[in-house]
């Protein structure tokens, strides 16, 4: 049966996908060459990857760059994927064109997109990169390209969070695919650096434009139906690397009744042990645990109801959760490891700490003191100005 299932998904095509002759044909009515041809997770995709594409071609449409975005009839197959869905319910504003062609599991299908992207003849390809899954179709498609067309690769992470196998010698071949690289850090800019002598442009993860507006503490405690506590937040995909653990021995250390933790996402991992260590450590009245895939309308009211958000991760190369707790105005709490410390202490937006829940625990305090809080809130408005998509837009024009 399952082999029966992995057959069906090499050659899965959703019924609203886009036929290749569909495409084509409606190619030949286009107008406006194509300048920048993005290759992505976009709508129906949720996450951060999804979202965070659909800004930055929005801001490419609007500053007159003619933009489209190529996107995933088949992204992760169902054996690799651990949540419940890889797609999205909301909306999403968009001014630029998604065609669901990709297959990553289909090399026929690889070679199909590659004369297709040799039809259209953009004057780049930007192929985004955020796990080893990908390098195949990149470097299949990117091998039968014409060679007019400059392909740049637009990396999110380059170390992925859990061990795959024959992970540096995939990177290669994306290293081989690509003419420039963009970085969406100055950490993983580093990275990339040492793996190549190619050009790399480092840069840094905007801040979204197509978020809800803020809602008053008052009113986001009244939408998630909370109490009058003070709330510190834990959110997005809990997965092994960022560290949960140390973020719920440290509620331990926290000796203050008022004080209560948010843990809001969908587990990428058992949810049990995570319980069984608040129930074993009797924090069972000073936690609240919503294990389950968050809108864009919850992520604010998790972090409007906030006084900070905790990212407490054992390795990272960026986090798409900074840019939305500044856009929220929100201090942060995080670990010393490269790819987050490196904001907070440049903008002073937060406090960093050390490894341990007692280095944590002091931390979260330190951070919730209210004059503190209020110095961070300042350094955060003032700082965001610059992570903006039009900033980052105008520096890759230039790539």
């Amino acid at each position: 049966m399952t082999n029966i299932l992995w057959v069906n998904q090499i050659f899965q095509e959703r019924t609203h996908t886009e036929t290749y002759k569909d495409y084509l044909k409606n190619m030949n009515t286009k107008e406006d060459k194509i300048k920048f041809l993005v290759f992505s997770a976009a709508y129906p995709y949720r996450g951060g990857i999804s979202d965070s594409t659909h800004s930055l071609c929005n801001e490419l449409i609007n500053s007159g760059v003619n933009t489209e975005v190529w996107t995933f009839t088949l992204l992760y197959p169902s054996f690799l994927f651990p949540g419940k869905s890889q797609y999205s319910n909301e909306e999403y504003d968009q001014k630029f064109k998604i065609h669901r062609l990709i297959n990553t599991v289909n090399p026929f299908n690889w070679i199909k997109i590659s004369k297709m992207a040799n039809k259209v003849m953009p004057d780049s390809i930007i192929f985004r990169y955020w796990s080893p899954i990908l390098v195949l179709p990149y470097f299949f498609i990117g091998l039968f390209l014409n060679k007019e067309i400059k392909v740049i690769g637009l990396i999110d992470n380059w170390d992925n969070h859990e061990k795959v196998p024959f992970e540096k010698l995939l990177r290669k071949f994306f290293l081989n695919t690509c003419d420039k690289f963009i970085s969406m850090s100055e950490n993983v800019g580093i990275q990339v650096k040492k793996s190549t002598n190619k050009k790399v442009l480092s840069l840094f993860h905007p801040i979204n434009l197509n978020l809800p507006r803020p809602a008053d503490k008052k009113t986001a405690k009244i939408n998630l139906g909370l109490n009058d506590k003070t709330y510190i937040s834990f959110i997005g995909l809990i997965r092994k690397y960022k560290g949960l653990e140390t973020l719920i021995r440290s509620m331990k250390l926290i000796n203050r009744n008022d004080i209560k933790l948010i843990i809001a996402g969908e587990f990428y991992e058992p949810v049990d042990k995570y319980l069984n260590l608040i129930n074993d450590l009797d924090l069972n009245n000073k936690i609240i645990i919503n294990d389950k895939f968050l809108d864009s309308k919850m992520i604010r009211d998790y972090i409007c109801a906030s006084e900070l958000i905790v990212l407490p991760y054992i390795n990272a190369s960026q986090s798409g959760i900074t840019p939305l707790a500044y856009f929220y105005n929100k201090p942060l709490v995080v670990s010393k490891v490269r790819g987050l410390k490196e904001i907070i202490n440049k903008d002073q937006s937060g406090e960093v700490f050390d490894k341990t829940p007692e280095n944590l625990a002091k931390a979260i305090l330190n951070c919730i003191d209210e004059k503190r809080n209020q110095l961070f809130v300042s350094n955060i408005i003032k700082a965001k100005k610059y992570y903006s998509w039009s900033t980052f837009v105008e520096k890759i024009k230039t790539i």
